[in-house]
């Protein structure tokens, strides 16, 4: 799977230069066609990360599956680091039963963040947050955090919401 032309518009370019690297969070949902109801069989998420190295003036391309961060590469040129943030990858999804009928579902969230923000990203990506949520840590921390995504949203950040679904199918 691959999400395409997210990050084609100039102003990204700019907010990258400017310190606000960019993520992309991508969840992709196998459904199987129900008589009344849809129901989904599998679903797997992924993050696609670009960032800009201002001492080297290259862009830092990663995608972040679970806990695991696999550098997609380093790049000179925004048009190259695009590509490889559009590279496709395969996430394990179930398949359902031979016969029967579907379909996939992506949704695709685009985020620029503040460059602090990106540390609070790689540690929430690795479960920090959890603790907190959880009862088990200071709930004024996970606030903060929260507080910091909104600051990074005046600041000159940006959401996008993107969803796409396949032809209904049979499998």
């Amino acid at each position: 799977m691959a999400v395409r032309n997210v990050l084609e518009e100039r102003q990204f370019d700019e907010l990258l230069r400017n310190g606000f690297p960019a993520r992309l969070h991508i969840r992709a949902e196998i459904w199987t066609v129900g008589r009344y109801f849809d129901d989904v069989r599998g679903r797997a998420e992924w993050d696609v990360i670009v960032q800009y190295n201002v001492v080297e003036k290259s862009y830092e391309v990663a995608r972040v599956v679970g806990d695991r961060v696999m550098s997609l590469g380093s790049y000179l040129r925004f048009a190259d680091a695009r590509a490889a943030s559009e590279l496709a990858y395969l996430p394990a999804l179930p398949t359902p039963k031979r016969g029967q009928k579907g379909y996939v579902l992506v949704q695709a969230e685009l985020q620029t963040l503040e460059v602090t923000d990106l540390d609070e990203v790689e540690r929430w990506l690795r479960g920090e947050a959890r603790p907190a949520v959880k009862g088990k840590r200071s709930p004024a921390s996970a606030l903060t955090r929260g507080v910091r995504t909104l600051a990074s949203r005046i600041l000159g950040g940006e959401v996008r919401q993107l969803e796409a679904r396949s032809p209904t199918m049979k499998f």
